[in-house]
C-alpha cells in the first residue's frame, strides 16, 4: 500500500482504514452480491456495481495492511510528543479511578465481522439466562430457523449472527426464512417463497392468501397464548432474538448502508400485524415492539456516544496545541452517530405509524397492554424523541382502557416516568389534562390492583406538586377504605399531608424561639413535657376528624348499622394500623398519651400575638372530639409497637436481641400501667373512650407486670378501673371491650385469683342492685316498672349477660338471692328463691300486650337480654357436664343437680312458648327466642356421647344424662317451620328469586296457626329489623326509579346490606334446625328435612352449603345400617322395663344412637351465636342480585324431586359436629 493512500487528501474510505484490523475478512465475488440482492422491490437503494468493486479492492489492500501495521500511517494522523505526554499524566490521574473505556473497533469495509459477545445490549448482559433459549426436544423435529431457536437452546446472538451470515451469502433466501420463521411462530403452515421476497408489493395478496390456508388449517391455540409446557418463554425467546437481530444489523452497519434489510422486515410485520387474525396480530405486533424497543436501545448508545464525542472535541479544542487530525475524526465520528440516528428515528416514526397507533386500541387485551409497556420502555430509553406529547398522550388515552390488566400496565408506565425527576417538566402538560382521571382510578377504579397503582403514582405527583388540593383530600380520604390493600397504599401519601400541614403551621414561627419552645422528643424522657411531635399529634386527629366529617356529609342515605362487637376495630385503628410504619412519632406512643392527658382547657383562647408559647400552645391545643380520635389511634399505635419489637428488622433473633425484645415489653407495660389508670379517670366517662382504653388494656401482658417491682398493685388499679367501666356502662361495645380485659386477665396465672375475685364482685353487686330494683314489683307483669327503672334493670340483664360470657356463671345463677333483700315480702308465694327463678320470672315479660305500648322496646331489650343470659347459662351447663364426665366426678353429676336442670329446662321452655306464639312471625324477639330453644335442645343432646377419660360412668347417672335428651315440642316446631318459611320467603323476594312454595303441600302437622293472619309488610321486615325500622316492600319498584346519580348507588348499596343481613339470619336460624336434627331432637325429622331441601337449589350457596349437613348425617346413618336401629330397640325395651318396676324418669327421654351426636370444643368465653355468625361469614356469598331460579342450579348439591330428602353429597367430607365452629 503507497503512502498517499493513508495521507489526508485521500478518500474518505481510505481514512477510515486502519492497521488496527488483525482478522482477514471474507471476500464475496461479483456474483454473489448480485444474486443476494433482489430484483426489485428493495433495488431503489442498493448500491451500484461500482461501490461494490470498491469495496472488493479495499479488502485486497486491507490484506497488505496487515502486513505493514502503522508504518503506512500518515505523520499527522500520529500525536506528537507534547501530545503523548499529556496523555500519558491524564492516563496515570485516572487509573486508580475509573476503568478506561473500551475503543471500539473500526471496519475498513463493507465486509461484516460478525462478533456476537459485543452485540447484547447492557440491561441483556446481566444474566445469561435471560438471552438463552432452553432447548425443547419437542422441537427438535422443526428445521431452519425455528430449530436454531427453539430446538437447540442456541442464544438469541448465536441464532442472530448464524442468520446474518445467510444474509452475506443470499439476502433473499434469509429473508424467506424469516418470513416463514414468524409463520411458524404464529401457528401458520403456510410458507412464502423466494419470488414473494422479492417482490414488496405482492406482501398483501400473498399475506391473503396465507390468512386463507390459515383458517382452512383450523387452528388451536397459537404458541403466544399457549399453556403447554413446551412453550413456556416462548415470547421472551422470540423477542429477545428479533432485538439481536437490529443490532447485529446496527453492529454491522447494514441497517444504513443496506436498509432494504430492515424495510422487507418490516414490511412483512406491519402487514401482519393488521390482518383479522389475533394470531397474527399479536405476534406480528410481539415482534415490532421488540425491534422498536431494540431501536430505542441503540439510539439512547449512540446518544451516549454522540456525549462522549463532544466532551473529547470540547477538550481538543481547548489544548493550547489542539490536534486538527482529531479534532477532524472526531467530528466525523459526530457526523456519522448523527446519520444513524436519523435513519434510526425515520424506522421508529415508521414503525409507531403503522403498527403502534393501530394495536394499541385493538379489540385484544393480550395485544393492548404490550402495546402500552412497549411506549413506557422507548420514552425511558429515548427521551428525546418519545417524551412528547404527540407520544404520551397515548398513555392518557389507555387509563380509559377497559381492561384492568391494560390499565395496571398503562399506570405502572407512568410511575415509571414520573420517579424521573428530570422528565416532571416535561410530564406537567400530560398531567394537567389527565390528572383528574387519575384521580378517579385511585378513589374508584373497580380493580384493586389499579387502584394501589394508581395511589402509588399520585404519591409521586404529590411530591412533583401537581395535585390540587381536592385532590389531595380525595386520595387522603381513602384511608378510611375497606379494603386493606388500598390503606396500606394510600399510608405514605396520607402521612405525607401531615407533614405538609405540620409544616403549614410551623412555618410562621422563628426556628430559634421555635426550637426553645419545643424540644424533640428523642431528647425527652418524660412524656408528659409538650414536644413537636404533639403538633403533628394535632395535624394528625384534625385530618382525620376533617375526613371523616367530609364522608358522612357525601353519604346522608340512612342505612341498617353492622352488629357491633367488642373485637371489632374502628376505622381510626384500621388507618392508623396502616400508617404506623411511616409515622415515626407513632411509635413514640407514650408521647401520644401524654399528649391525651394534658389538660388542654388550660390553654388560653386570647393571648399576646407576640408570646411564642401562646402560639405554641394554641398549635397543638386538641379540637372537639379529637381526642377521641386520638384514644383509638392510640389502641393503634401500642398494638402495632408490640407487634414490631417481636419482628427484628434481620428476621433473626439472637440472644442479644431476644433481651433486648424482653427490656422493651417490659417497658411498655411498666407504661402502659402508669398512664391507663390516668386515661381512665380523664375519658372513662364517654362510651366510645373508654371501649378505646379497655381495648388497650387487653394488650397488657399481665406476666410481665407482676415481675416489676409495684406491679401487682398498679394491675389491681387496672382491674378496678375495668369493674368501674362495667358497672357504670350498658353500652355492649364498652362491655365486652371489658369482658376481653377480664378474659385477659384471667388466661395469666399470676392475675387469675384476683381477676376471679373481681368478677365476683361485679356479679354480687349487679345482682343486688337488681333485686333492688324489682323489690315490691311483680317482676313478672310487664309494664310494672316506670321507665326510669325498667332501663335500669335492662342495663343490670345486659351487663350480666357480658359478664357470662367470662367465666362458668352457672354457680352464680342457681345460687340463693340474700335474704335481707326480701324481706317485706315474706308472705309473697312468688318470691324468687335464686337468680335463676328471677329470670324465669322477667322472661314472663316477654309476652307482648297493647297496655304496654310506650315501654315496648325497652321490654323487648329485656327480654331479649334475658334470653341472652339463658343461653349462656345452658352452655356453661354443658361445659360442666363434659368436665365432670371426663372426670368422672360424681358429685357434678348427682341426680338432685340434674333433676334441677330439667325442671330447670321444662319451666323455661313453658315460659318462652308463649313468648313465641304471641309474635309476629319475624319479630326480633321471637326470632331470638326460637335460636335459644333450639340451641338448648341441641346442648342436651350432647351429653349421649360424652365419655370419661378414665373407667366408667355410674349406671344412673347414664340414665340421668339420657334423660336430659327430650324431642322440642310440636308446638314449637311448628313456629319455627313458619319462621322459617317466612324469612324464605322475605329472602327470595330481597333478592329477586323464584321459590316453590309448600302452600299446596300436606305440612305433615307442621301448619301452625293461619299464616294468612299476618300482613304483607312482616314478610319484609328481618329479625334484625327494629320496630322503629321499616322497610320498603316494593323494591323492585324502587329499583325502577333509582337512577346512576350518587344517591342512586347508595340506595342500591342499603339494599344489599339488607339483604345480606337478612341471608346471615336466614341461615342462622337454617343452621339451628340442622343441629336440631342432627342431634336426633325433632320428632317428626323427615317433615322438616323435606322443607329445608325444598328450595336447596334457589336461595343461593350460602345455603345450599349449610344443607350439607344434613348430607353428612344420612351417610352417617348408611354406615351404622341396622345396628343403630337394633340398639335403639334394645334401649327403649329396657327402658320400658324400667317404668313397669315403677321407675320414673327425670324427664320424657329419648335415646339415641351414641355417635349420632358429637361433642364439641366449646370455648367456655365465646358466644355461640357469634361464632356461627362469623361461620355463615366464611362461606362463599351468593350474589344477591341474581335473578329466576336457573342461576344457582349448580351449587353442589343438584336437582332433586319436591318433597324428596337429599341424597348424600359424595364430596363433602366435612366432619364438623353439631355446634358447628
Amino acid at each position: 500500500m503507497e503512502l498517499a493512500d493513508s495521507s489526508p487528501s485521500g478518500s474518505p474510505e481510505s481514512r477510515r482504514r486502519s492497521g488496527r484490523v488483525v482478522r482477514k475478512p471474507a471476500i464475496y465475488s461479483q456474483e454473489q452480491r448480485d444474486n443476494s440482492l433482489p430484483p426489485n422491490g428493495i433495488g431503489k437503494r442498493k448500491r451500484g456495481a461500482n461501490a461494490i468493486d470498491g469495496n472488493d479492492e479495499e479488502s485486497e489492500e486491507d490484506e497488505e495492511d496487515e502486513e505493514e501495521d502503522d508504518e503506512d500511517e500518515s505523520d499527522e494522523s500520529e500525536p506528537d510528543e507534547e501530545e503523548l505526554k499529556d496523555q500519558r499524566r491524564a492516563q496515570r490521574a485516572k487509573a486508580a479511578a475509573t476503568k478506561p473505556a473500551t475503543k471500539r473497533v473500526k471496519t475498513t469495509s463493507t465486509t461484516l465481522a460478525i462478533r456476537s459477545a459485543n452485540i447484547q445490549s447492557k440491561p441483556a448482559a446481566r444474566s445469561s439466562k435471560s438471552s438463552k433459549a432452553h432447548a425443547r426436544p419437542s422441537q427438535a423435529h422443526q428445521e431452519g430457523l425455528y430449530a436454531d431457536i427453539f430446538g437447540r437452546g442456541r442464544s438469541s446472538e448465536d441464532a442472530a449472527s448464524s442468520w446474518f451470515e445467510e444474509v452475506r451469502k443470499d439476502s433473499v433466501g434469509a429473508l424467506r426464512d424469516l418470513v416463514n420463521f414468524v409463520l411458524q411462530c404464529i401457528g401458520c403452515n403456510s410458507k412464502v417463497e423466494q419470488q414473494d421476497i422479492e417482490d414488496l408489493d405482492s406482501v398483501p395478496s400473498k399475506l391473503g392468501d396465507v390468512l386463507q390456508e390459515y383458517e382452512q388449517q383450523k387452528p388451536g391455540d397459537y404458541p403466544l397464548i399457549s399453556k403447554q409446557k413446551s412453550y413456556v418463554g416462548f415470547q421472551h425467546v422470540l423477542e429477545e432474538f428479533f432485538r439481536a437481530i437490529i443490532k447485529v444489523l446496527h453492529m454491522s452497519s447494514a441497517f444504513y448502508d443496506q436498509p432494504e434489510i430492515y424495510d422487507n422486515i418490516h414490511v412483512w410485520i406491519a402487514t401482519m400485524s393488521g390482518a383479522n387474525y389475533k394470531s397474527f396480530r399479536h405476534t406480528a405486533t410481539i415482534i415490532s415492539l421488540a425491534m422498536s424497543t431494540a431501536l430505542c436501545e441503540i439510539a439512547k448508545e449512540l446518544q451516549d456516544t454522540m456525549a462522549t464525542l463532544k466532551a473529547q472535541l470540547d477538550a481538543e479544542k481547548n489544548k493550547k496545541r489542539p490536534n486538527k487530525a482529531r479534532i477532524k475524526s472526531i467530528e466525523e465520528s459526530q457526523r456519522s452517530a448523527e446519520s444513524k440516528l436519523e435513519a434510526i428515528d425515520t424506522q421508529l416514526r415508521d414503525a409507531f405509524d403503522t403498527v403502534y397507533v393501530h394495536r394499541y386500541r385493538d379489540v385484544e387485551e393480550r395485544i393492548r397492554a404490550p402495546c402500552v409497556t412497549a411506549l413506557g420502555n422507548w420514552i425511558v430509553l429515548y427521551r428525546k424523541m418519545f417524551l412528547e406529547g404527540q407520544y404520551l398522550r397515548y398513555l392518557g388515552w389507555v387509563l380509559n382502557d377497559t381492561s384492568a390488566h391494560t390499565r395496571l400496565e398503562d399506570i405502572k408506565q407512568l410511575k415509571r416516568l414520573f420517579s424521573n425527576k428530570n422528565n416532571i417538566a416535561a410530564l406537567r402538560a400530560f398531567t394537567d389534562r389527565f390528572r383528574s382521571r387519575l384521580v378517579e382510578m385511585g378513589a374508584r377504579d373497580a380493580d384493586i390492583s389499579v387502584r394501589v397503582e394508581a395511589i402509588e403514582l399520585l404519591d409521586r405527583l404529590r411530591d412533583a406538586e401537581l395535585l390540587d388540593p381536592d385532590d389531595v383530600d380525595t386520595i387522603g380520604r381513602l384511608i378510611f377504605d375497606s379494603e386493606p390493600r388500598i390503606r396500606k397504599a394510600v399510608a405514605k401519601f396520607f402521612v405525607s399531608s401531615i407533614e405538609d400541614l405540620y409544616r403549614y403551621t410551623i412555618e410562621d414561627f422563628e426556628e430559634a424561639e421555635y426550637e426553645a419552645a419545643l424540644p424533640d422528643a428523642s431528647n425527652v424522657e418524660d412524656f408528659m413535657v409538650p414536644t413537636k411531635s404533639w403538633i403533628k399529634y394535632q395535624s394528625l386527629g384534625l385530618t382525620l376528624a376533617g375526613y371523616h366529617s367530609d364522608e358522612e356529609s357525601l353519604d346522608g342515605t340512612t342505612t341498617q348499622s353492622l352488629p357491633v362487637t367488642s373485637i371489632s376495630e374502628s376505622r381510626y385503628t384500621l388507618a392508623t394500623q396502616s400508617i404506623f410504619p411511616h409515622m415515626v412519632e407513632l411509635q413514640q406512643w407514650e408521647h401520644l398519651a401524654g399528649y391525651l392527658l394534658f389538660d388542654h382547657t388550660s390553654i388560653p383562647s386570647q393571648g399576646e400575638v407576640d408570646d411564642i408559647d401562646f402560639r405554641v400552645q394554641n398549635a397543638y391545643k386538641l379540637g372537639a372530639g379529637e381526642d377521641i380520635i386520638l384514644l383509638h389511634v392510640l389502641h393503634a399505635a401500642v398494638k402495632s409497637y408490640l407487634q414490631s419489637i417481636l419482628d427484628p428488622p434481620t428476621g433473626r433473633k439472637t440472644n442479644a436481641t431476644k433481651d433486648q425484645i424482653r427490656q422493651k415489653q417490659e417497658l411498655a407495660a411498666q407504661n402502659l400501667t402508669t398512664v391507663l389508670p390516668q386515661l381512665s379517670n380523664k375519658f372513662g366517662s364517654t362510651p366510645q373512650a373508654a371501649s378505646s382504653i379497655l381495648l388497650i388494656e387487653q394488650l397488657l401482658d399481665i406476666g410481665l407486670i407482676n415481675e416489676l417491682q409495684s406491679g401487682e398493685a398498679n394491675y389491681s388499679a387496672v382491674l378496678d378501673d375495668i369493674a368501674k367501666q362495667i358497672m357504670s356502662h350498658s353500652n355492649r361495645r364498652v362491655l365486652g371491650a371489658a369482658c376481653a380485659a377480664l378474659r385477659n386477665a384471667l388466661s395469666y396465672e399470676p392475675s387469675r385469683e384476683a381477676a376471679l375475685a373481681k368478677i365476683q364482685e361485679i356479679w354480687t353487686e349487679s345482682i343486688v342492685m337488681l333485686v333492688d330494683l324489682l323489690q315490691g314489683e311483680a317482676a313478672w307483669t310487664r309494664g310494672s316498672l316506670d321507665k326510669p327503672s325498667l332501663t335500669e334493670v335492662v342495663n343490670t340483664i345486659i351487663r350480666l349477660a357480658e359478664l357470662a360470657g367470662v367465666n362458668d356463671c352457672s354457680y352464680v345463677i342457681e345460687s340463693k338471692l340474700g335474704t335481707g333483700t326480701s324481706r317485706k315480702r315474706k308472705g309473697n308465694t312468688n318470691t324468687p328463691r335464686t337468680l335463676l327463678d328471677l329470670l324465669l320470672q322477667l322472661l314472663q315479660r316477654g309476652v307482648p300486650d297493647q297496655d304496654t305500648a310506650a315501654f315496648a322496646g325497652l321490654e323487648d331489650e329485656l327480654c331479649r337480654a334475658v334470653i341472652e343470659l339463658f343461653s349462656r347459662y345452658f352452655r356453661w351447663k354443658v361445659v360442666v357436664w363434659k368436665t365432670a364426665v371426663e372426670a368422672n366426678d360424681e358429685a357434678q353429676l348427682s341426680t338432685t343437680s340434674l333433676s334441677e336442670f330439667a325442671t330447670t329446662k321444662t319451666e323455661f321452655v313453658a315460659t318462652i312458648a308463649p313468648v313465641i306464639q304471641m309474635r309476629k312471625h319475624l319479630d326480633p324477639v321471637r326470632y331470638q327466642a326460637i335460636l335459644s330453644v333450639l340451641e338448648l335442645f341441641t346442648l342436651c343432646a350432647i351429653t349421649r356421647s360424652l365419655r370419661p377419660d378414665k373407667g366408667d360412668l355410674d349406671d344412673d347417672i347414664k340414665q340421668n344424662l339420657r334423660g336430659l335428651i327430650t324431642y322440642i315440642p310440636d308446638d314449637i316446631v311448628q313456629e319455627v317451620m313458619i319462621t322459617f318459611e317466612k324469612m324464605e320467603q322475605s329472602f327470595a323476594k330481597k333478592t329477586h328469586r323464584k321459590i316453590e312454595s309448600s302452600g299446596n303441600r300436606k305440612s305433615g302437622g307442621l301448619g301452625g296457626r293461619n299464616e294468612e293472619d299476618e300482613d304483607e309488610d312482616d314478610v319484609e321486615k328481618p329479625p334484625e329489623d327494629s320496630d322503629d325500622e321499616q322497610d320498603n316492600s316494593d323494591d323492585e319498584a324502587d329499583e325502577d326509579e333509582v337512577g346512576e346519580d350518587e344517591g342512586g348507588q347508595r340506595s342500591r348499596s342499603a339494599k344489599k346490606q339488607a339483604a345480606l343481613l337478612l341471608e346471615n339470619s336466614f341461615c342462622q336460624l337454617t343452621s339451628k334446625i340442622i343441629f336440631a336434627l342432627v342431634g336426633g331432637v325433632v320428632q317428626d325429622e323427615k317433615v322438616v328435612r323435606e322443607r329445608l331441601l325444598l328450595n336447596r337449589t334457589k336461595l343461593g350457596k350460602n345455603y345450599s352449603t349449610i344443607l350439607g349437613y344434613l348430607d353428612e348425617k344420612k351417610k352417617l346413618a348408611k354406615r351404622k345400617g341396622g345396628k343403630a336401629i337394633s340398639e335403639k330397640g334394645k334401649d327403649k325395651k329396657g327402658m320400658g322395663e324400667k317404668d313397669k318396676a315403677g321407675k320414673k324418669a327425670i324427664s320424657e327421654e329419648m335415646v339415641l344412637e351414641d355417635d349420632d351426636v358429637e361433642d364439641p370444643d366449646v370455648p367456655p368465653e365465646e358466644d355461640q351465636d357469634e361464632d356461627e355468625a362469623q361461620r355463615q361469614r366464611e362461606l362463599l356469598e351468593d350474589e344477591v342480585d341474581d335473578h329466576g331460579s336457573g342461576d344457582d342450579d349448580d351449587d353442589g348439591a343438584g336437582k332433586k324431586q319436591v318433597g324428596q330428602p337429599a341424597e348424600g353429597n359424595e364430596d363433602d367430607d366435612d366432619d364438623d359436629d353439631i355446634m358447628g365452629d
